[in-house]
């Protein structure tokens, strides 16, 4: 097959024909993947022959096999688009500019509690917009603005008020605290991942790693509790001096010693956060109602929340799906102490929802993520509501 290369007089450009960037085209014109790599390639075999086409001609050739066989929405977002066209720079405030990408244009709204729907419809007419003016370049507070005003028209006032706020919180370099909390087997590493990629949250810790550090450093004979699970660590007491103890008793008397010895080390994860002006997301069944209050005595933006699973069935199959895809974590002994790991949740939960801390049921992860950020952006639309009209009117003289 001979090269062929993509040729624009208007721009005086040469550019091989790439089937790759013709298939993301074809795919944010509205054909899934599959229907976009058929057609690209049916394109390029067609072309196999030339040497050189003009931009026009395969635009051209493109768009009559969209317009015979497709809806004409796809052909209308095609003719608006092209993956030969020159990028777009956005330009921050102080100078640096990056190409526009609409997959971390579409990241950006998702994290402010934007559903996937909704940014999708953003993205595009944002997109269109840039590519129906032919703007080449654009200040970050032109886009927020462009972007603000789409939100306003897609969404709600709520919404485009939320994503302002949202765009001003990182301006001022303030820290994002999210906390996640709940048993074994609630997701909360899972949905930790999730929110640190929608969010761009580099730092995540989870407490089960800093409980395994302390275990090095401490001896079990100094700190028992230390080096059991966080179900079983009531074994300890159960040798010492409450020998008659109720079980329950032990279970959440045992929880709350190793949450306290950890808690230590949580504290100082969570300072180095804060005096590095660093986004964190802190998880694990030691992130207890107890603990959050003091972890959120700091300037940062702290957002608890506890995770649960409130069917058993659906908890057990947690265990057994863990159990499949990591032996090493031995869920088996988790479905011996389900009933144990069941019973903290409640205490967890109760807890929780005495201290006013969110409870999220963690169902579907893109749900739950959906939801953490939701909350997230409210807790900081609350924090900085004096802002809203200030904001409103800053990015209507753009």
């Amino acid at each position: 097959m001979s090269k062929l290369y993509v040729i624009d007089k208007k721009a005086d450009t040469r550019v091989p024909f790439l089937r790759g960037m013709l298939i993301k085209s074809l795919q944010h014109s509205g054909l899934d993947f599959a229907d976009a790599y058929e057609l690209a390639s049916d394109i390029r075999d067609d072309l196999d022959e030339l040497d050189n086409i003009t931009i026009e001609d395969l635009r051209k050739r493109i768009a009559d096999v969209l317009a015979a066989d497709y809806p004409d929405i796809v052909l209308s977002r095609f003719q608006k688009e092209s993956p030969y066209t020159e990028a777009i720079e956005v330009v921050d405030e102080e100078g640096h500019s990056d190409p526009f990408s609409r997959g971390r244009f579409l990241k950006r709204l998702m994290s402010c509690g934007l559903s996937q729907d909704l940014s999708g419809a953003i993205t595009r007419e944002v997109h269109e917009y840039l590519v129906e003016y032919k703007v080449r370049k654009i200040s970050t507070g032109e886009l927020i603005a462009r972007t603000y005003k789409s939100i306003q028209s897609l969404g709600t006032q709520k919404n485009a008020d939320h994503y302002l706020v949202w765009c001003d919180f990182h301006r001022t370099n303030t820290p994002l605290i999210i906390l996640i909390g709940g048993v074994p087997g609630s997701g909360k590493s899972t949905v930790a991942t999730e929110l640190a990629n929608r969010m761009s949250i580099v730092r995540t810790q989870s407490t089960d790693m800093l409980r395994e550090v302390m275990r090095a450093l401490i001896p079990r004979r100094v700190a028992p509790s230390l080096h059991e699970s966080s179900f079983d660590a009531g074994k300890s007491l159960f040798r010492s001096s409450v020998r008659k103890a109720p079980e329950l008793d032990l279970l959440l008397g045992g929880y709350q010693m190793q949450s306290d010895m950890v808690s230590v080390a949580s504290e100082a994860v969570l300072s180095r956060a804060v005096n590095e002006r660093v986004s964190l997301i802190l998880e694990g069944v030691h992130m207890h109602p107890g603990l959050f209050k003091r972890l959120t005595k700091t300037d940062a933006v702290v957002v608890p929340v506890i995770l649960a699973v409130l069917q058993q069935k659906r908890l057990k199959q947690n265990f057994r799906g863990r159990y499949r895809q990591a032996e090493k974590r031995v869920a088996k002994r988790y479905l011996e102490n389900f009933d144990r790991i069941w019973q903290l949740q409640s205490a967890i939960l109760s807890d929780a929802d005495a201290a006013d801390i969110e409870i999220v049921e963690n169902v579907d992860i893109d749900d739950t993520a959906m939801e953490i950020s939701k909350m997230t952006t409210a807790t900081i639309a609350t924090r900085y509501s004096g802002r809203i009209k200030a904001l409103r009117k800053e990015y209507a003289q753009v």
